[in-house]
């Protein structure tokens, strides 16, 4: 067994799991074909993966199998019943961790793939336990809706799996590879005895979701990652006791800038001794921190589909986002870049000294082009009882590259108000107010968020703008959204 040059993935996995079922049209078991699968595929990165085939039962486990162990890269652990009683696997487990990982309660460079429900295996050892806590990379099981029992898909192999076997099959290799891949080429880019070092934009936290969005969840981790976008948890809290998952989550959310869930009807599993089902109790805990919140559903429920009615209010928040995935995806990326921006910006407040700072406080620009006689003065008598300034603009002033520098009149302020009254002048007050907020974003302004004054509606619905930064204010709430600045 040569093992001078280290390889990239070890796979860890029980032989029981890799017979050949008769009747079969595959030549070799589920796990070499999943193994061999790793190295196929668009854009795959080509790397050494080693499978022991040789060990059977009653063999012993020789120096030369754990040195390789501990040089590889990345160790992939399939996870089974098998697994957890085997005696071989545990010794790669424990060596891989303590070779990679000072503390063995925060392995490294470990990938999880659960071939059969985690919670219900039995006497799983402590160091699989609190690997599985806090790694999970794949699960190639499912629960058909028709079955009493789950299901591996690609079993025994995917051309003999059905047309949803093969399907979840592919669809969960590609997410498992392209994750390993990632890894690798970091790794590769850094130096073998190197970490990767990625530019931290900020940290998510990714809530854990219902069986039938793990897909999507994962779709999203995958997106934020490469942007430098830190996601928590590290593993899940599926399998957590009531304690534990009160105590990983707090250090979580301290950590985050950013909570991030995505929601479909299905209500989830309420685990013992907890007070609620995962997805409500996880939006309580990121509401207690007052972080800023995400929420994605592909389409809204219909009425009377969820039986559940905290579930149903997960729905009814203004967090929510109905769109397809690929825009919530870029819309979490540009928010930790704002939450990012705003955090820079009261450091370099904070360090130019309280008067600069409080100057910064009392500064709004106001835009009422479209409002009505008398309404402007009242929502300016309001703006000067909350000690605010005001910033405007001439009537007559032209916007765009011949006219005003706006960009330097919104530089000091830290919010904006668009007064929306006149209905006459909708798309005078429109194309102004995306005017501003393009001026905002793109020149990375300190306005932390923008009122729109409507008597009626939304600003979505008026004006097809949806954002947690630009609300609708009246004059009883004009006052609080200059409050929270």
């Amino acid at each position: 067994m040569d093992s001078a040059e280290p390889d990239d993935v070890f796979i860890s996995y029980a032989h029981a799991d890799n017979g050949i079922a008769l009747g079969t049209s595959s030549p070799m078991g589920w796990v070499t074909a999943l193994a061999a699968n790793l190295n196929e595929g668009p854009n795959v990165f080509k790397k050494c993966i080693f499978i022991d085939h040789q060990l059977k039962p009653g063999d012993q486990f020789s120096d030369d199998l754990l040195v390789r162990v501990g040089q590889s890269r990345l160790l992939v652990l399939l996870l089974s019943q098998n697994y957890v009683d085997s005696q071989w696997c545990g010794k790669e487990l424990e060596h891989f961790v303590r070779t990679h990982a000072d503390d063995p309660e925060k392995p490294a460079d470990v990938y999880v793939v659960e071939i059969f429900p985690f919670e219900r295996l039995t006497s799983v050892p402590p160091i699989i336990q609190a690997l599985r806590k806090r790694l999970i990379h794949a699960k190639f099981w499912y629960q058909p809706a028709n079955a009493a029992s789950p299901v591996l898909s690609g079993y025994p192999s995917p051309k003999d799996s059905g047309p949803e076997g093969a399907a979840y099959y592919w669809s969960v290799l590609n997410e498992l590879r392209v994750a390993i891949d990632s890894r690798l080429r970091a790794l590769r880019a850094a130096g073998v005895e190197a970490r990767a070092a990625v530019a931290r934009l900020g940290t998510v936290l990714l809530a854990d979701t219902t069986e039938d969005l793990e897909r999507q969840r994962m779709t999203v981790k995958l997106a934020l990652e490469p942007e430098g976008i830190v996601v928590l948890p590290e593993g899940d809290y599926i399998g957590l006791t009531a304690q534990e998952f009160e105590t990983a989550i707090s250090a979580d959310l301290e950590r985050c800038d950013l909570f991030v869930q995505l929601l479909s009807p299905t209500v989830g599993r309420k685990g013992r001794g907890f007070a609620a089902p995962l997805p409500q109790l996880q939006f309580q805990r990121a509401q207690q921190a007052r972080l800023p919140i995400m929420q994605w559903c592909e389409q809204l429920p219909v009425e009377g589909q969820i039986d559940d009615p905290e579930h149903a209010r997960l729905f009814d928040t203004e967090f929510l986002r109905v769109t397809h995935l690929a825009g919530f995806k870029s819309e979490v990326v540009d928010r930790v870049r704002a939450e990012r921006a705003r955090r820079e910006r009261v450091a370099a407040a904070a360090q130019a000294g309280p008067a600069v700072a409080r100057a910064h406080r009392k500064l709004i620009f106001v835009d009422d082009l479209a409002s009505v006689p008398d309404l402007s003065n009242r929502l300016r008598a309001i703006i000067r009882e909350q000690h605010f300034e005001v910033r405007a603009l001439p009537p007559s002033a032209p916007l765009g590259n011949n006219g005003v520098d706006v960009k330097e009149v919104l530089r000091l302020c830290r919010a904006g108000l668009t007064i929306y009254a006149d209905r006459s002048k909708y798309a005078t007050a429109y194309n102004r107010l995306v005017y501003f907020l393009n001026q905002v974003a793109e020149n990375s302004l300190e306005v932390e968020r923008w009122g729109v004054y409507l008597e009626q509606g939304t600003v979505a619905s008026e004006f097809g703008i949806e954002s947690d930064d630009v609300v609708a204010v009246d004059e009883r709430g004009l006052g609080d959204f200059l409050g929270q600045l």
